[in-house]
């Protein structure tokens, strides 16, 4: 745990603004009530029907949540503009635009042509396969972008272990997981969007229902897989080559989009959360320590919520 102190020190003793920090947090809980209050998401940028324009829709809000805090950095922090590099306002919006491709699931109405037609059990395996999904929206085009660009090297979006130590994260694990439950059992919308498998829905597919529910949960962990290497590993570690430590706050913006749709109180935790691991992925290069506490956090709600049924 000292190694984690550490980093958080040095976060906060190295050309800290407060000021910066305070209004970008500001910004993030303002539309985190907006959008809970006058439901913006569900009505004005969740992607329906595989639409393209809906995807644009949904890049558009990404691309406000990273644009916005880089804004008020330029405005309020004395040293380097970062919102005038250009290699970072053009790879982030590129990861932004993978991130909205794997939210709208518009790569899906591809893909879907995987499953073969009239099998039994169809929606259990399309919703298996949705969850992959990112191999495809954001894995495959981020590897052909580091190797294409020699930006990124050699660090390989922080999948190499540079001294990886994950016993610190493993206490983290052990202390957030009982909050993780409290938080459901006290959560009056956990329960209606957790857990994510859909016993009712998925009995058509004719599979021993512990197996049923292990492939699941799988496919359902490797989709928070991209979600760490596209959040903390390509716009943290990787685009922090151009701007430093400044890379950490527009990430946390746009992971709490992200979360638009699920529990308030889940996108809330988003934002801490978001904070700590995008400081941890800064200082110690690499992502296996926020790996294992953003599954150990998905597969702790999903159990949770089959404790809760």
């Amino acid at each position: 745990m000292k190694t984690f102190i550490s980093y958080f020190k040095n976060y906060f003793k190295d050309n800290f603004s407060l000021v910066t920090h305070v209004l970008v947090f500001a910004f993030i809980a303002f539309c985190i009530f907006a959008n809970y209050q006058f439901n913006i998401y569900p009505k004005y940028f969740r992607v329906k029907n595989y639409n393209e324009l809906g995807v644009l829709k949904l890049w558009g809000m990404f691309a406000f949540a990273f644009i916005v805090p880089l804004l008020i950095m330029a405005l309020f922090q004395r040293e380097k503009k970062t919102i005038l590099n250009k290699k970072y306002l053009l790879f982030g919006l590129l990861g932004l635009f993978l991130v909205s491709l794997d939210s709208s699931y518009y790569t899906l109405k591809f893909v879907k042509q995987l499953i073969p037609q009239g099998i039994e059990g169809y929606s259990f395996y399309k919703s298996c396969l949705s969850n992959v999904n990112s191999l495809f929206t954001i894995m495959i085009p981020v590897f052909i972008t580091y190797y294409v660009f020699s930006y990124f090297k050699p660090e390989l979006y922080g999948l190499k272990l540079n001294g990886a130590n994950i016993k610190p994260y493993l206490v983290l694990v052990a202390i957030m997981l009982p909050i993780v439950f409290i938080s459901a059992a006290t959560q009056e919308d956990f329960t209606k969007y957790y857990p994510s498998y859909h016993f009712n829905r998925f009995q058509a597919a004719k599979l021993p229902e512990l197996l049923k529910i292990t492939m699941f949960e799988f496919c359902y962990g490797f989709d928070f897989i991209s979600v760490e290497l596209m959040f903390r590993g390509f716009m943290v570690v990787a685009l922090s080559r151009f701007v430093g430590k400044d890379a950490i706050l527009p990430m946390v913006a746009c992971y709490a989009f992200l979360h638009f749709g699920k529990p308030m109180v889940e996108t809330i935790g988003s934002v801490f959360g978001g904070f700590g691991l995008g400081i941890l992925a800064y200082k110690s290069r690499n992502i296996y320590g926020g790996l294992i506490v953003h599954l150990a956090v998905a597969w702790g709600m999903e159990f949770s919520a089959f404790i809760l049924m």
